[in-house]
């Protein structure tokens, strides 16, 4: 089962993307800026850098991500 989220964040006046799919066996995939990234399944917060600024991808059990920056901010799901 594929499931796939993709965030559009301005920072400074550059637009990021970053994405999240779960794929088969043991990984998702994050992609930041087109780059990506298998990191194992599981509920987890994975830190990055996104731009200069710290971001956080929070994963739940059920695949269901959400990603906020530092100061707490939630990007909506585009």
């Amino acid at each position: 089962m594929a499931r796939k989220q993709t965030w559009s964040v301005m920072l400074d006046g550059v637009e990021h993307t970053v994405s999240y799919r779960r794929a088969l066996g043991r990984c998702v995939i994050v992609e930041i800026d087109g780059e990506p990234f298998r990191i194992p399944k599981g509920a987890r917060e994975e830190p990055f850098l996104l731009g200069g600024e710290q971001a956080v991808l929070s994963i739940q059990k059920n695949g269901k991500a959400t990603l906020r920056l530092k100061d707490g901010e939630h990007c909506e799901v585009k």
